[in-house]
């Protein structure tokens, strides 16, 4: 199918909101969710954990009011912090901080992790779980759930009752599963999946149209700086490909954005904490994906990722 660079933005790309923040930071996340909006992203992928707990109910409130019709993903499996306004506080301590202290945010972060609950899957957690994030994001029905880092020892069978009495309630469209690794790590349930993006270069891993990736921005853009410093021929027609005098080496993220929508024909996640980056980002991709050379260029930066020396 053939879509349009304005359809692309709306049909395949999603905003991932693990960066929307409560406390001081929320009127960014706000203005983050808004501009969004108006590049044309209609899918918002978000969890009870994310932003320490306060993405949800930003993302519900920013969605408020807007008559644009949208898709809201959320999880389950993962706790909300006891804590997220104590949390929140402490984060707004760190952040300053963390520009003077070599390894503070990295050690804060560990530690975090480190106290992060395990898992749980029972069929009474998820259901409060759910509930509760109606509530935070202010709907009556989200469009899918997703399972959070389920893992092979858990057993999850007895939740497609409970998951398909949303469904036949209309609180929910569809439900799958997550995880922030390959997909070879993946526990499939249900008929979504999400996952990280693929290396690049990479040829052996099959993504299905019905298929989410995340990742493109971390895992791919760090690619193209070297990939064109190998072939400046390369690195030129990149730059042919976005607005005029915009430096290729500036742009790796909409790069690898595009990078990822030629090569598979999943929805795809963006995700930022500035909402000027967003929007840049968004328009040098439309620019990118309007020109007639893109997908050619993107043929182009594939054969470069394969002939790049091994790590």
């Amino acid at each position: 199918m053939n879509l349009t660079a304005n359809d692309l933005m709306t049909q395949r790309l999603g905003f991932g909101c693990g960066r929307l923040n409560g406390g001081a930071d929320k009127a960014t996340s706000l203005r983050l969710i808004h501009a969004a909006l108006d590049q044309g992203i209609r899918h918002f992928d978000t969890a009870p954990p994310y932003g320490l707990g306060a993405a949800e109910s930003v993302l519900g409130e920013a969605l408020k009011g807007r008559q644009e019709d949208v898709t809201v993903v959320t999880k389950a499996g993962l706790a909300r912090p006891a804590s997220p306004g104590l949390m929140q506080k402490a984060r707004a301590v760190v952040k300053p901080l963390a520009r003077w202290v070599p390894g503070l945010r990295q050690a804060v972060l560990k530690g975090m992790a480190r106290r992060a609950p395990a898992g749980n899957f029972d069929t009474g957690f998820i259901a409060q779980s759910f509930e509760a994030s109606l509530r935070q994001l202010q709907r009556e029905r989200v469009d899918c759930l997703l399972l959070h880092e389920a893992q092979p020892h858990h057993t999850l069978a007895p939740l497609r009752e409970l998951l398909d009495r949303y469904v036949a309630q209309g609180q929910l469209g569809a439900y799958g599963s997550s995880t922030g690794e390959p997909m070879n790590q993946l526990v499939r349930f249900g008929a979504v999946s999400q996952y990280r993006s693929p290396a690049p270069g990479a040829e052996w891993t099959p993504v299905a149209a019905d298929d989410v990736l995340h990742g493109a921005l971390r895992f791919v853009a760090p690619a193209i700086g070297p990939a064109m410093a190998r072939d400046p021929q390369l690195k030129a027609r990149l730059a042919s490909l976005l607005p005029e005098g915009t430096d290729p080496a500036s742009a790796t993220g909409s790069l690898a954005l595009a990078y990822a929508l030629a090569r598979f024909e999943s929805r795809l996640l963006i995700s930022t904490h500035q909402p000027q980056r967003l929007t840049r980002t968004v328009d040098e991709l439309r620019h990118i994906t309007a020109s007639p050379e893109w997908l050619p260029a993107m043929s182009a930066l594939h054969c470069a990722f394969k002939r790049a020396p091994a790590p």
